[in-house]
């Protein structure tokens, strides 16, 4: 439960913005006058300490002498007027929290002193620097390589990736996972240098000076900071969920670390993440999931490589003309996900619009694919680029100089960027930029932009009206009764987004469109955040029909006291969760339009006659509807238990993970990784033979075989289970 949820309305009267600001500048006067403003109760003081533990500027990774020397005198401030306020207990609870940010902190400069020790540390910055790019461009080429050896060594490869055997024996491996963990080390260790070496500018972009050529051997010992790197990433993961999600650390001593089997450590903390974040994980995994299949879709579909106009070319923006496939297919990514065309938006979410963002990072990523298309050399993965070359390049497809500048500064690495996903490009000193090329070539346009806008903190008022109309036109398409509708009793108003008549039931959507987590911690805290007070709204919603029974009279010509009235948050991205919780269902939009566009769940298996002629066959394997036509039952039980969420419940396990901060001590907690979707394990879920489905694809393909044979022609069979 949130700290919000604790608190009952008519007491919440910290501001969550002047608390927040006050912290981050350590103003102990702003922060005083304010506390003196309020009821300051044990229960003002629980946000308070919630509001404490979430604000990151309170932890420096980095040594600052100056502001710690600031902070301590600032938090001595906050004891003494809470001690003065509510006594010694409520001053140790303020004393807990600051020793959990002290312990994370801790946890930060043990891996910096850990740093200090490695070989790659006695070098000269600039050959540090230039040895972790190196390194990491290296093992990307490798690893690229290694997936395609085992992509062509497969006779059936699932589609989206999950899981690739790289080597026979060996564990299986995502490939996203480790090429993820790769950008994110080097985005962490170039901020590690740019603290430590002062290569940031007055805005914090990072601009590191001229790189020299560097050995071998530098690139070998800057394998010791890449391993720090990922250290790094999986503290600042784990402190970051303790901090925003909730849980304990639990501190385990030198004598009882038999229990947990053969661990080198002195003294271990273990982390278990709440049951709330696999419901995160499966979201953001749907969402991928989902963006894949679209882009197959309309690789298979429609002909988008042959339309693209390349950066060679050029063009206008969209709808106009599209430099790739991958532009096209994100413009309609983001299309759907927003509930309406960004072709046509003139918003400017972060200082442009969508399909600026889009080009911008279309531009960047055809430019690192012409770099290394039929090339080995890594040098061509983090190649340098003028700006007046880039910015020349920008304009010629369809950006005016103004905005070309722009996209060039939202995608240059800052000291307080993410990671080079979202910002592909590094300033160097002489004023040209480097392109790190890893970052790019396999990027999925439509969650890159998605994450950029949402780390800007941009929020997209547009989204919601949108979504609504959406859903509302969808449902009336379906022959079903529904309305969006306000009305006023008293001071009292109430807003439905969209009501929907169905048999013996009336379902109230409440419908939001908000960006995922992106499985960044502070995010899906404050998503969840969200969800409850959605679910407050619709609670009251639905009881304002009971109350006011005229008002679905007048609307449906129907009496409330013979329905059912169901609350329902509906979400535009594929959250969904069981239900009810609290006597609200929350679900998603390709749940509810999924339900009514088609009876069965299929596995589809495209057989290929040859480049140009498909046979899409397709098994069905579990009926949403109990008949030939959807009922109210039905949506029902979707709305208990979405068929989507099930099925990526039975496929995600909660994988261990060990981090070693250094001085004896380990960090132990789980992180919820997806497993590989086969025949066999939808079978077991749907409960229907697997044999019969292997035994109907197989006839399939034996038929398709039999056409190639007599045409001569053949392809690589590629399944796709969706």
């Amino acid at each position: 439960m949130s700290d919000i949820e604790k608190v009952p309305v008519e007491r919440l009267r910290l501001k969550e913005s002047v608390v927040k600001d006050s912290l981050e500048r350590l103003d102990w006067p702003h922060l005083k006058k304010h506390l003196e403003d309020t009821d300051f109760t044990e229960v003002t003081l629980e946000l308070f300490l919630g509001h404490l533990r979430r604000t990151n500027s309170l932890i420096m990774p980095y040594p600052n002498k100056k502001r710690e020397l600031l902070r301590s005198s600032f938090m001595e401030s906050i004891s003494n007027y809470i001690s003065g306020v509510l006594g010694q207990a409520a001053t140790d609870l303020l004393h807990i929290e600051l020793n959990l940010l002290n312990k994370i902190e801790l946890g930060y400069r043990q891996i910096l002193s850990n740093l200090d020790k490695c070989d790659i540390s006695k070098l000269p910055p600039e050959i540090r620097a230039a040895a972790y790019i190196d390194r990491s461009v290296h093992q990307y080429s490798l690893l690229k390589s290694a997936i395609w050896a085992s992509f062509n060594a497969k006779k059936e490869v699932n589609l989206p990736v999950g899981r690739l055997v790289i080597n026979e024996g060996e564990p299986p491996i995502s490939p996203d996972a480790v090429i993820t963990g790769l950008i994110e080390s080097l985005t962490i260790t170039i901020i590690m240098e740019a603290h430590k070496n002062k290569w940031f500018d007055v805005d914090g972009y990072i601009v590191l000076p001229r790189l020299p050529n560097v050995t071998e051997d530098d690139q070998f010992k800057a394998g010791s900071t890449e391993v720090l790197a990922l250290t790094w990433r999986g503290w600042r993961r784990t402190e970051e969920r303790r901090r925003f999600l909730g849980g304990e650390f639990e501190e385990i001593a030198a004598h009882d670390l038999s229990k947990l089997g053969p661990i080198d450590a002195q003294h271990v903390t273990i982390y278990n993440p709440p049951k709330d974040e696999l419901y995160d994980h499966v979201a953001n995994n749907r969402l991928h999931i989902r963006l894949m299949q679209t882009f197959m879709e309309m690789l298979t579909e429609s002909n988008m490589e042959a339309k693209a106009t390349g950066i060679d070319v050029g063009g206008a923006l969209i709808p106009q003309a599209f430099v790739s496939a991958e532009e096209a297919h994100a413009a309609v990514s983001l299309s759907e996900i927003l509930s309406y065309d960004i072709a046509v938006d003139v918003d400017r979410p972060g200082g442009l619009r969508f399909v600026e963002w889009l080009r911008g990072y279309a531009v960047l990523q055809q430019l690192a694919k012409a770099r290394n298309e039929g090339k080995s050399s890594v040098a061509d993965l983090r190649f340098i680029i003028s700006l007046a070359e880039l910015i020349s390049l920008l304009e010629k497809c369809g950006l005016d100089h103004i905005t070309a500048t722009h996209i060039i500064n939202a995608l240059s690495l800052k000291t307080s960027s993410r990671d080079l996903f979202d910002c592909p490009l590094i300033r160097m000193a002489d004023g040209s930029l480097m392109v790190f090329a890893p970052a790019l070539i396999n990027a999925n346009l439509a969650r890159v932009i998605l994450s950029a806008v949402s780390n800007l903190g941009e929020q997209l008022e547009q989204k919601g009206k949108a979504f609504e109309d959406d859903i509302l036109s969808f449902l009336k398409k379906n022959e079903l009764r529904a309305e969006s509708f306000k009305f006023k009793r008293g001071n009292e108003e109430y807003e439905y987004d969209v009501v929907l008549d169905w048999g013996d039931y009336i379902f109230v959507f409440e419908c939001k469109n908000h960006g995922l987590s992106n499985s960044r911690p502070s995010h899906a805290y404050y998503f969840n955040l969200g969800l409850r007070s959605y679910g407050k709204q619709v609670k009251r919603l639905t009881d304002a029909l009971h109350k006011h029974p005229e008002v679905l009279k007048d609307k449906f010509g129907v009496d409330v006291t013979t329905k059912t009235v169901i609350s329902c948050v509906l979400n535009a991205l594929p959250f969904s969760l069981p239900g009810p919780a609290d006597g609200v269902y929350y679900i998603d939009a390709s749940v509810l339009k999924r339900f009514f566009q088609e009876r069965y769940f299929h596995v589809k298996v495209p057989h290929w006659i040859d480049e140009n002629v498909q046979i899409l066959h397709r098994t069905a394997m579990h009926s949403f509807w109990s008949s030939d036509h959807p009922s109210p039952e039905d949506l029902l039980k979707q709305l208990e238990m979405p068929f989507q969420l099930k099925l990526e419940l039975a496929h995600t396990e909660l994988v261990p993970a060990f981090i070693a901060l250094g001085d004896g001590g380990i960090v132990v907690t789980g992180e919820y990784a997806s497993k590989d979707k086969t025949i066999e394990s939808i079978s077991d879920i749907v409960k229907v033979s697997s044999e019969n489905v292997r035994k109907e694809i197989t006839d399939v393909n034996r038929q398709v075989k039999k056409i190639k044979k007599r045409s001569g022609k053949g392809r690589q069979k590629v399944k796709r289970n969706k």
